[in-house]
């Protein structure tokens, strides 16, 4: 994330079955509640499209190890690779975890080399939080837990796996002064060459503020509760409440009840705008607030950032959860402008909330709540389904109920005729940038609800990323999701391509043992960044605790002329 640009938020969540022996400074929670359907023995058994998932790694870790290793990412057209995410091998550490739940031994035994080989704590880039965290700590953490707890295949050398929680906390530590603000809330990036901090700004009515990204600020609770609980540093868990609590105490209150805005001042801890919903720069930080709870529900701070969700919840049922004109079949979450106005319009990044309100409303036994997870699941999936390639728009708008758009520039006969083509909405951008949100829901859909349906919605996806674009590099990002082949091909694959969009497609598939989101025993956590950098999820003991990463990248790529991979 950088500043001005709001990007994915993405975290899945899931648990494993347990061994005896709980991590290091395991924290219990009362109880372990059941969100997962109870599915048959044998469900899943020898899935062959779980195996086409996995093989799908395989081939693009390929490329990726021949053309970019170690560098952050790979550019699959022009056969090389590039550091935008501070040198450190974004690839490798992001997108471990899904080559542990698949057991890929042998990938997984290069990351492991690779990542015990890193000095994190220096770079020739300007390093920012939010990334460091969602993909470098969410992913260190989440291979850690993962290994450690034995549920997945692999003989790994104890040092290797040792250095992931070691290197865990140095560059936890190395980024800790961007927590030196006045209030406490994170700078957002940190000059590891010089150890200056560089402050974003922000500027309203023209005054020009010291400012955070909700998101940012938001999301890092539940990697510094966990590293914390594992190292026994309680510094850690120190700083990411004191941000924490500027967030869900927010001044002045929002426009609607707990649809706070995405920008704070860190000098006065107050929001400075009302873009409220659950879009790009706010988005993460409502998934956290109820992990964190079932993380560890006797944590006082968690306890009020559950009650703050519920409120956002309940908030966003009333008064923007809307569907287009003459189409109830669809409800989309809308955002709202910096002064709270309600747009119409609903970015890809949205699509996570259907996930996040079937955990929670399953989890709190929250019938209404998880009623609407379903709804956006479904609707994000007709954003897919609705489109040339079969892969859906970075952003949407639609006529409200009183046949109106937001921006008067969209009320046009081309519109027009587009919404009543798609079911009232139309595109507003039609990029496609290898989003795993829609992927993250539906995997939340068929684990809560068992339904089968949910399972052929992210198989078609998954044969879209094969077929609908370039058999040459089927996985470039695409500018333009309803125009034959994708438009022009974009020269990148996100780290969080292997991070949370596989993983998210190879657990749909899987036996719902592999990453059980209720199991009581161990649970494991995956690299959101995941989703909050994808999968990740912690429990533990007889109890367990969930704990679960977030992941937000910038991907910027050109275009070329395609090559034969």
């Amino acid at each position: 994330m950088v500043p001005g640009i709001h990007l994915p938020a993405l975290l899945a969540l899931a648990a494993v079955t347990g061994h005896a022996t709980a991590a290091p400074h395991a924290r219990a929670s009362s109880t372990c509640n059941t969100v997962q359907y109870n599915f048959p023995a044998g469900t899943n058994k020898n899935d062959p499209r779980a195996e086409a998932v996995k093989q799908a790694y395989v081939r693009e870790w390929n490329q990726y190890a021949k053309y970019a290793f170690p560098k952050d990412d790979l550019l699959p057209i022009t056969h090389n690779g590039t550091n935008d995410l501070f040198g450190w091998g974004a690839t490798v550490v992001d997108g471990i975890d899904t080559a542990i739940v698949m057991g890929l031994t042998d990938i997984v035994e290069q990351q492991l080399k690779h990542i015990a080989s890193v000095d994190f704590t220096k770079s020739a880039y300007i390093v920012d939080f939010f990334d460091v965290n969602i993909r470098y700590l969410g992913g260190l953490l989440s291979a850690y837990d993962l290994i450690k707890s034995g549920e997945f295949a692999g003989s790994y050398d104890d040092d290797l796996v040792d250095a992931l929680l070691s290197q865990a906390k140095s560059l936890a530590t190395a980024i800790s002064p961007v927590f030196d603000t006045v209030t406490g809330l994170p700078a957002a990036d940190r000059n590891f060459t010089t150890g200056e901090l560089e402050q974003s700004t922000t500027t309203v009515n023209g005054v020009t503020y010291n400012s955070t990204n909700t998101a940012q600020a938001g999301t890092l609770i539940l990697e510094y509760y966990r590293l914390s609980d594992l190292t026994g540093d309680e510094s850690f868990r120190q700083n990411a409440q004191k941000a924490e609590k500027y967030l869900i105490n927010p001044s002045p209150a929002p426009t609607y009840p707990g649809l706070v805005g995405t920008e704070l001042d860190t000098d006065t801890g107050d929001f400075i705008t009302f873009d409220g919903g659950w879009e790009a720069g706010v988005d993460s930080f409502i998934e956290y607030l109820i992990k964190t709870y079932v993380y560890n529900r006797d944590d006082s701070l968690a306890s009020d950032m559950k009650d703050f969700w519920v409120t956002t919840a309940e908030s966003s049922i009333q008064h923007i959860a809307l569907s287009p004109y003459q189409n109830p079949q669809l409800t989309f979450l809308s955002q709202m402008d910096t002064d709270g106005n309600i747009m119409w319009s609903m970015d890809d990044y949205a699509c996570f909330a259907g996930g996040n309100l079937l955990l929670g409303g399953k989890y709190l036994d929250r019938p209404d709540i998880t009623e609407l997870g379903v709804k956006v699941a479904d609707s994000c999936h007709w954003l897919y389904n609705h489109t040339v390639t079969g892969l859906g728009p970075s952003s949407i708008g639609w006529f409200n109920g009183s046949d109106q758009v937001y921006d008067s520039s969209y009320d046009t006969s081309t519109y027009r005729a587009e919404a009543a083509k798609n079911g009232g909405y139309f595109i507003e951008d039609p990029a496609y940038a290898s989003y795993p949100e829609p992927l993250e829901s539906i995997f939340y859909a068929y684990r809560v609800t068992g339904d089968e349906r949910w399972q052929e919605y992210n198989w078609q996806i998954f044969n879209a990323l094969n077929t609908t674009r370039s058999k040459a590099v089927p996985y470039a990002e695409i500018t333009d999701c309803d125009a034959p082949y994708g438009g022009e091909l974009s020269n990148y694959v996100a780290s969080f391509y292997f991070a949370e969009v596989l993983k998210y497609l190879y657990l749909t598939f899987a036996e719902p043992d592999v990453v059980s989101l209720d199991k009581c025993g161990y649970l494991m956590i995956y690299g959101f960044i995941g989703i909050v950098k994808s999968l990740h999820v912690h429990m533990w003991k007889e109890i367990m605790q969930i704990l679960v990463y977030e992941v937000e990248i910038v991907a910027a790529g050109s275009s070329a002329s395609v090559e034969t991979l």
